[in-house]
């Protein structure tokens, strides 16, 4: 009987379609729920005063720039466990997860050691003035405290990831994020039983908080019938099995600070045109990673996926499944293009009612950012492929290209010419231009399928 070729592709894309979204869904759950807890967790504190509010975004700002710096035990966790996982090695998973454990408990020591050591000078660097300081710095060293808790947490998501199972981060982001806001509640404002303690109190919710999604990623791990395979029968410290951890983290270290520079250059371009510019810059700056976390749920998906078939020896699959990604990130470009050309004025009306800001943003920014949503889709996922490829020193070059020689040019242009927010914004739309051609053209080349493992 003939097979007819059309058919099984179709059949197999179907598949892909439906491995992705299985994956993407919990994933894009998981992360949507993050800002939901930042959104509670600063209007809860913006209750208690100015200078509370201000301490809390200082802190979070240090909290934030130090943490992304962690942010591989996550990803390379995920990618060295699905090439793992696709190769049928679980004990090789578990002694991954385990030194990325070990690696979290010691990273996680140092930064809060340090983090409680220098807080009053980085408080001062940050231009605190003395009772923002005087809040912040106990706020932020009990908060940075819970680091070697939350870098434990970021490497078991990453296990989970990497096994294919995006279930348990979402069950364990839902636990952690809502135990938090309860708890914040609770503390910040004296409820249940417990005394107020105001901004402190928001510190301790959040190492709770850490502490009991750490252990239940653990207890998980130890206790669960279906993780027996990957449980190693020693808890050996492995050099020799970091140094792929420590090459991903260095390269996604590098490529984030690259893009995290472009970002505070184009704020600090934005606020030199006027206060008004910033402000219409912020709202679409927002709008856009809004985007950019709901499609990174689909990212998450490609990346665990592709490293499991790469690990597997099926590039042929890995490569279909780029495809399927690639529409998958397209669609919900789309889709968020077509919502924010149909609720425009509404979208710009909920988030001010600055006429000049809001003709501003109406000016033609409104309809760049929506232009573009397909495009940063196929990058976002494409970006996803291509760390689960493990083929993130490509990622790391091209970023540093994009943003030094591209992105940061045009925005020191658009403050030096005049061109106002439309030329800061189509130096944000070159940069995503660049970073579309390169992903794809690596994606299509597929050396990405032979990267350094």
């Amino acid at each position: 009987m003939e097979t007819n070729p059309k058919a099984d592709s179709g059949l197999r894309s179907v598949f892909h379609f439906k491995d992705i979204l299985l994956l993407a869904i919990p994933a894009i759950l998981a992360l949507a729920s993050q800002p939901l807890l930042a959104i509670g967790d600063t209007a809860m504190i913006g209750r208690l005063g100015i200078e509370p509010l201000a301490a809390r975004a200082i802190g979070m700002a240090l909290i934030g720039a130090i943490y992304w710096i962690f942010a591989f035990l996550t990803f390379g966790t995920t990618t060295l466990i699905g090439y793992h996982y696709g190769a049928h090695d679980p004990v090789s998973c578990g002694e991954t997860y385990m030194n990325a454990v070990w690696l979290a408990l010691g990273g996680g020591t140092l930064v809060a050691l340090c983090g409680n050591l220098l807080a009053p000078s980085l408080f001062h660097l940050m231009g605190a003035e003395d009772g923002v300081a005087h809040q912040g710095v106990p706020y932020f060293r009990f908060y940075i405290s819970s680091a070697p808790l939350t870098f434990i947490f970021f490497a078991s998501v990453g296990f989970f990831r990497g096994i294919q199972n995006t279930k348990t981060p979402m069950f364990l982001a839902f636990l952690t994020n809502g135990l938090h806001l309860l708890l914040d509640f609770a503390l910040i404002y004296g409820r249940f039983g417990l005394p107020p303690m105001g901004l402190i109190g928001a510190a301790i919710a959040a190492w709770i908080a850490q502490f009991v999604g750490a252990a239940v990623c653990l207890v998980i791990f130890f206790r669960s019938p279906a993780n027996r395979p990957y449980r190693p029968g020693h808890w050996r410290w492995s050099p020799a099995n970091l140094r792929p951890l420590f090459r991903i983290g260095r390269e996604l270290a590098i490529r984030t600070g690259a893009l995290r520079l472009s970002l505070i250059v184009a704020t600090g371009a934005a606020a030199r045109m006027s206060a008004t510019v910033l402000s219409a810059h912020e709202i679409a700056f927002q709008l856009f990673l809004l985007c950019s976390d709901v499609i990174d749920g689909l990212a998450v998906a490609g990346q665990a996926l592709v490293a499991k078939h790469l690990g597997a020896g099926r590039k042929d699959i890995a490569y279909g499944m780029g495809k399927a990604l690639m529409l998958c990130g397209l669609g919900a470009g789309l889709f968020f293009a077509a919502v924010f050309l149909g609720g425009k004025e509404s979208i710009i009306e909920f988030f001010t009612g600055s006429p000049d800001v809001m003709l501003i943003l109406g000016g033609g920014i409104f309809f760049l950012l929506a232009l573009y949503q397909p495009l940063n889709g196929i990058v976002f996922v494409l970006d996803g492929l291509l760390i689960g490829a493990n083929d993130t020193r490509f990622l790391m070059r091209a970023m540093l290209v994009g943003a030094f020689a591209i992105f940061m040019p045009l925005s020191w242009l658009a403050l030096r010419l005049e061109w106002d927010l439309m030329g800061l914004w189509l130096g944000v739309s070159a940069l995503m231009s660049w970073r579309l051609a390169t992903n794809v053209y690596r994606f299509t080349s597929q050396r990405w399928m032979n990267a350094e493992k």
